[in-house]
């Protein structure tokens, strides 16, 4: 058989990437720009995900399915839309073309994988394929709990007051660790006899902490950097895309050859529901629990001084031009108005408004000249608006000699 060509999964693979540098950095805030590189990202996260469903399509077998990949599309980007809408980042055009074109990384990569592994059975088995036609059958108990642990990990990361407790990292510790590795190695490799059963474990654990080191790299140049949570649901999301596809793939195998591990599965439903008690459990606790007045959740400090230091003393020289940075993070979960208010013995040296969104850092630099010599206190003072009482306050003691 004639090895099928992947220039096509190639070109995606490079594609993405660039949308996903292009959505991190943003070097060009125009809307028409933007909805061209959305445009482009929908239409290629629909046709990697069909080229994975189907691996023994070509690239031009694939395009005669145009409205079976725009329904893929609309598939995925519905899914992200809701996840997005519904937790702390709320739903951003900008974060809805980024997260779609990480998906996207990761499809071209398993399309081609599949693709070689199709040419290397087709001509192995030749037969095997009027065999898969008897194997269609409904999902296996094993993805059925894995979509619903998948499903349990969103909700228990973005709903409240569920998400206000340490619950969510109890099924995030085997998403972290192993759910979504375990099924990218179930796509690639669908059959009981492709690998042992020590070699599905230790890929599984290796897959998935790969794909985790990878999402937070990405999130570290994206203005809400590193945080669990978000991880977190980036890979639940990856985990249902990962059982939809493992689904379609077994269907086309004969019922004898599947995938089946017994222990395992019978671990991910004790699993599963210790997860379900856990969270109904926490959520009936947290909901007849008076409501508590949480702390501020906005960070507010000097760039490289510890102020919090009741002994810090910052020493100048009389005349000097001096800088600091205040770094201002807004976790609040949602968008707020801030008045930054700076000032020396009463005289104010800076005064300004910024409104930040939420998990949005920004650095605010202050030059100031030191006067006469002598000993003085140098107040920050941040309210939140329209508050007209300081939300954080930041005391530096300032010795100019």
């Amino acid at each position: 058989m004639k090895r099928m060509s992947s220039k096509d999964l190639v070109l995606l693979f490079i594609i993405s990437i660039i949308i996903a540098i292009f959505a991190s950095i943003q070097p060009i805030d125009n809307f028409i720009v933007n909805i061209i590189v959305f445009l482009v990202i929908f239409v290629s996260s629909g046709y990697s995900l069909m080229a994975v469903i189907y691996p023994e399509e070509s690239c031009s077998g694939l395009l005669k399915k145009p409205f079976l990949g725009l329904e893929l599309s609309v598939f995925l980007t519905v899914l992200i839309s809701v996840v997005l809408k519904y937790s702390s980042l709320g739903l951003q055009f900008r974060d809805l073309i980024l997260i779609l074109s990480l998906i996207t990384i990761v499809l071209p990569i398993a399309a081609y994988v599949l693709r070689i592994n199709h040419v290397k059975d087709e001509r192995e088995q030749p037969s095997e394929k009027s065999l898969s036609a008897q194997s269609k059958g409904p999902l296996s108990k094993n993805l059925i709990t894995l979509i619903i642990l998948s499903v349990l990990m969103i909700v228990t990361v973005i709903v409240p007051p569920i998400n206000k407790t340490p619950l969510w990292m109890v099924p995030g510790s085997l998403f972290v660790c192993f759910i979504p590795g375990y099924l990218l190695t179930t796509v690639l490799f669908p059959r009981n006899d492709d690998l042992e059963m020590v070699e599905r474990l230790a890929l599984g654990f290796g897959g998935s902490l790969i794909l985790t080191s990878i999402i937070g790299l990405a999130f570290n140049y994206t203005v809400w950097s590193i945080r669990l949570e978000l991880i977190l649901i980036v890979l639940a999301v990856f985990s249902l895309i990962f059982c939809f596809i493992t689904y379609s793939r077994t269907n086309k195998i004969p019922l004898e050859r599947r995938l089946h591990m017994p222990k395992l599965e019978k671990i991910l439903r004790i699993f599963l529901i210790i997860c379900i008690i856990l969270t109904v459990i926490t959520a009936a606790y947290t909901a007849i629990q008076p409501e508590k007045h949480s702390d501020n959740k906005t960070s507010f400090y000097i760039k490289d001084l510890d102020v919090r230091a009741s002994d810090y003393t910052l020493n100048l020289t009389s005349g000097t031009e001096n800088n600091l940075t205040m770094v201002v993070v807004n976790q609040e979960g949602s968008t707020v108005d801030y008045r930054l208010l700076v000032q020396v013995n009463g005289s104010i040296l800076k005064e300004s408004n910024i409104t930040l969104k939420n998990n949005e850092k920004m650095e605010i630099p202050l030059n100031f000249t030191a006067g006469v010599p002598g000993e003085r206190k140098m107040e920050f003072n941040l309210y939140k608006l329209p508050d007209d009482t300081p939300y954080k306050k930041l005391d530096l003691w300032i010795n100019v000699t």
